[in-house]
């Protein structure tokens, strides 16, 4: 605690100094030291945040925090419409997607309180999309990897000892887990993966390409410092061969929706996986960490238990993907400092973990990993959760469902809806 109370004391001291020798702050002025409200806008629940916020701000003493609730699919409007009209907030808490839409709002953490290698070293890999040359558009709160979910009782039955570490043993399990009825109806299924349909298909491919030893998408910078980004997702590689990572991800994710496969074991008809998964009908599920506890709960009966995401054998990479929360300060904040302290305050070591607490993830912080009785999975999968450069979420999964849904129906092959994939999204990351 006193190590966390004289690192946050240390931090605020360099950024203040900074604000005050950039001009950004007036010496002698009262607003050198973090005093009054500032408004937080967030996607967390609204009751569970504010649980945080009455514990914060007493001991804050001179300065606190107002938040408000608003849903993720009407964010950026609601943030656009309040800015244009001067009653916008602070400071945003937002999944990394919503951070990276709205990063022309928001001001970056000074990189002279933060620099690139301490901002590293003090957050988990994942983090890294949100880094610019001029410090992090966010401070990382929290992160929510994807894993693998499989019932143990269904492993048993079929003589399964251990849940798959590599695609292809989860290829060669299917024929095992999965019974089809004489109408060739699913008794049971193996896995609920290939369709449109699939929870977190999206994650689940870019985890893929990933794996693969590609960016889905990547930020360069131009000599004059200006950004621009690539859609990289189908770049080849080359491993044995080239390899165009997003067809090859495409290509065996949909094999288990193929009903002429004997990898075939979920269809877009196949129901809620979610449901099927609690109701014991499917084996294994991929989901966030985060879901561990509502899945024991909702089927006590049942016995779940979780492993790391599937990684590509023969390729020298560990990683899955996930979702980040992150905390944010917009360039029109009434008052910069105290939503700067705030900022680090609620990315440290002394908020974030009850703020990931209650949205049950775990903070962003790489130190974290260490945490006596921390789930192995969840230690490993937290260092190595790469969110990638999502910045229209929405388009983004309605491409890959169209993508996936060429691929089933026939109407493309895996290569040419991969590059019709690329060529959309891409369109979308091209300034008119």
């Amino acid at each position: 605690m006193l190590r966390t109370i004289l690192l946050g004391a240390g931090i605020f001291a360099a950024l203040l100094s900074i604000l005050i020798f950039s001009g950004k702050i007036p010496l002698g002025n009262a607003k050198d030291k973090p005093v009054g409200e500032v408004v937080l806008w967030g996607t967390v629940d609204e009751v569970q945040m504010n649980t945080i916020v009455q514990e914060f701000n007493p001991q804050a003493k001179t300065y606190q925090v107002r938040y408000t609730e608003i849903p993720a699919t009407q964010f950026s409007q609601k943030l656009l419409e309040a800015l244009a009209n001067g009653t916008g907030p602070d400071m945003i808490i937002v999944p990394h997607q919503l951070i990276l839409a709205n990063q022309t709002r928001l001001y970056p953490f000074p990189i002279g309180s933060l620099s690139e290698k301490k901002y590293k070293d003090l957050y988990v890999d994942g983090a890294s999309v949100l880094f610019t040359p001029s410090g992090a558009l966010a401070l990382p709160v929290s992160i929510d990897p994807l894993v693998l979910f499989y019932n143990r009782t269904l492993f048993s039955k079929h003589g399964i000892v251990n849940p798959p570490q590599y695609w292809d043993e989860l290829v060669n399990m299917v024929p095992l887990l999965t019974i089809l009825d004489s109408r060739g109806q699913f008794v049971e299924s193996a896995i609920s993966l290939g369709a449109p349909n699939t929870p977190y298909a999206k994650e689940i491919l870019m985890a893929t390409v990933q794996q693969l030893g590609q960016t889905p998408v990547l930020k360069q910078y131009q000599e004059d410092g200006q950004s621009y980004l690539s859609v990289t997702a189908n770049t080849p590689v080359t491993q044995d061969g080239e390899v165009f990572p997003l067809a090859t991800a495409a290509r065996f994710f949909t094999q288990f929706s193929d009903p002429t496969k004997n990898t075939y074991t979920w269809s877009q008809y196949g129901g809620n996986a979610e449901d099927q998964f609690v109701a014991e009908k499917v084996a294994m599920y991929i989901g966030r960490a985060s879901e561990l506890a509502t899945l024991r709960a909702r089927n006590p009966k049942a016995d779940v238990e979780m492993s790391y995401l599937p990684q590509t054998r023969g390729y020298n990479t560990f990683s899955t993907t996930g979702q980040m929360y992150a905390i944010g300060t917009l360039k029109t904040s009434k008052n910069l400092v105290t939503s700067l302290t705030i900022e680090g305050e609620f990315a440290g070591a002394g908020v974030s973990p009850a703020i990931a607490s209650l949205m049950g993830t775990v903070p962003a912080l790489r130190a974290y990993s260490s945490t006596e009785g921390l789930s192995d999975v969840i230690a490993r999968s937290m260092l190595v959760a790469k969110p990638w450069y999502d910045s229209f979420p929405i388009e983004s999964v309605t491409l890959v469902s169209t993508m996936l849904a060429d691929i089933i129906s026939g109407r493309a092959g895996a290569a040419d809806a991969a590059a019709d994939f690329v060529s959309r999204l891409q369109d979308l990351y091209t300034p008119l």
